[in-house]
């Protein structure tokens, strides 16, 4: 299956799945209000028990660290230009928190390994490499930083919450407690064979799995009637930090820090994936404008259709 392929299919899942939740909202089993309801079921249910299985299951290895931190800093880079530029566009702060964030998070986690898998005929060690990247360098990060700017911008405009107080609430956060339990429990050296091990594992993986669901419904009951023409600046800047910067600044990176070829190319795929869905939960979740973070998401979906091949020749 060609990364073209792979790129439509999960569009196509995010796109069905949505239109589902949009088709039982209209029909009343589901209620608009409820979108709430399913961000917190990510947020609350399904990520920690996947960013725990995920990390507990991955020791970390300084090794691996600098391909991450490349990662990372690409991505801070991005978000700080989103910030820049949204403030010259003078946006209000749930917009300009949802578009720092829809610029700056990838779909690392579902689209980049399943096409990094693909690409790479399922290497085990190179979807090691990937885990650890995307894990240190995306999944980390937006889970400290990330929901903190969600907070932050999420606010009120007469709350006067700080910063300060947005990180300590993040500690309290389970994404937070699942992230620490699972860098513990990768040095603690459990039998993974021990049969209370392996029920824990199967109980965290199966509510897991219910991510994608739960994440596209929560987008499908964001999505609303938007004026296009006030989106189209907002897309152009999402398309061009997104899919075009961020991947440029991964490559300039990892060539100035002589990352062997396999990290590069790595690097540069995981860098030029489409916004992640859960940029746009992470901001409704928080009171950042989900609906037009919600809609940026599918745009860069649709034009990373194109965006993806070409950076995948370029690299590869």
């Amino acid at each position: 299956m060609s990364v073209f392929d792979k790129t439509l299919e999960q569009f196509l899942v995010l796109i069905c799945l949505s239109g589902l939740a949009i088709i039982l909202r209209g029909r009343g089993s589901i209620l608009k209000q409820e979108q709430d309801v399913f961000a917190r079921l990510v947020t609350e249910f399904a990520l920690p028990s996947l960013i725990f299985c995920t990390i507990s299951l991955e020791p970390f290895t300084v090794s691996r660290l600098l391909p991450a931190l490349s990662m990372f800093v690409s991505i801070a880079v991005v978000m700080l230009v989103a910030w820049l530029i949204g403030r010259a566009m003078r946006l209000s702060r749930p917009v300009l928190g949802s578009l720092i964030l829809v610029a700056g998070v990838g779909s690392s986690s579902t689209l980049g390994y399943s096409i990094i898998r693909n690409v790479f005929n399922n290497n085990h060690e190179v979807m090691n490499q990937v885990v650890t990247m995307g894990e240190f360098g995306v999944v980390l990060p937006l889970f400290t930083f990330g929901i903190m700017i969600a907070i932050y911008f999420g606010r009120k405009e007469d709350d006067e919450v700080s910063f300060g107080a947005s990180f300590v609430r993040f500690f309290r956060s389970p994404i937070f407690l699942a992230t620490v339990l699972g860098i513990v429990f990768s040095h603690m050296g459990f039998d993974q064979n021990a049969w209370l091990m392996k029920f824990l594992y199967s109980l965290l993986k199966v509510i897991a799995s219910s991510l994608d669901v739960l994440v596209a419904f929560a987008v499908g009951l964001m999505l609303r009637p938007i004026d296009f023409k006030k989106l189209v600046p907002l897309i152009a800047v999402v398309v061009g930090l997104k899919l075009v910067l961020e991947p440029t600044l991964a490559l300039i990176i990892a060539d100035a820090l002589s990352l062997p070829k396999i990290n590069r190319e790595l690097l540069v795929i995981e860098a030029a994936m489409p916004s992640g869905t859960i940029a746009a939960v992470l901001a409704v979740r928080y009171g950042c404008d989900g609906a037009v973070a919600s809609t940026l998401v599918v745009a860069t979906y649709l034009l990373s259709l194109i965006a993806l091949p070409l950076v995948l020749t370029f690299v590869m």
